[in-house]
């Protein structure tokens, strides 16, 4: 058990504290984002282009709350927070807007799955997210 709470916490306060904690969101977040958009596509029976605004809205704000905090431990008041929240809104609007149009291109052009193109999109945001993060917003 020891040696198990020593990994984790070599994982996540060591060397790739950076990367396995924005990981570690990021599966948080995909969880948040891929549940409300099963739940707005098959339940509701929205197009997937809005469950998946829907999903990626919800996904989003946890996202800011533990990248912030947890991720980055970036520790700021005020207006600075209202400057760090635009910079991530529009991280998130740009990789919302790569998403939709990647999952139509998938989804029409490709016939996949929608499941399946949402899973190749949601990798691309990840990739889009990270380093607009780690550069713009939490620097």
């Amino acid at each position: 058990m020891d040696q198990l709470i020593k990994t984790m916490d070599s994982i996540f306060n060591g060397k790739l504290k950076l990367l396995s904690r924005f990981s570690a969101t990021g599966v948080i977040n995909t969880v948040i984002d891929f549940a409300v958009f099963t739940l707005c596509q098959s339940v509701f029976g929205l197009h997937y282009t809005i469950s998946q605004i829907i999903g990626y809205s919800f996904g989003v704000i946890n996202s800011f709350i533990f990248n912030k905090k947890w991720t980055f431990e970036y520790k700021t008041s005020g207006k600075k927070v209202i400057r760090e929240l635009s910079q991530f809104v529009m991280v998130n609007l740009i990789s919302l807007i790569a998403t939709l149009v990647c999952m139509k291109f998938l989804v029409s052009d490709f016939n996949l799955n929608v499941y399946l193109s949402k899973i190749i999109v949601t990798l691309i945001a990840q990739v889009i997210n990270f380093l607009l993060y780690k550069i713009w917003v939490f620097n």
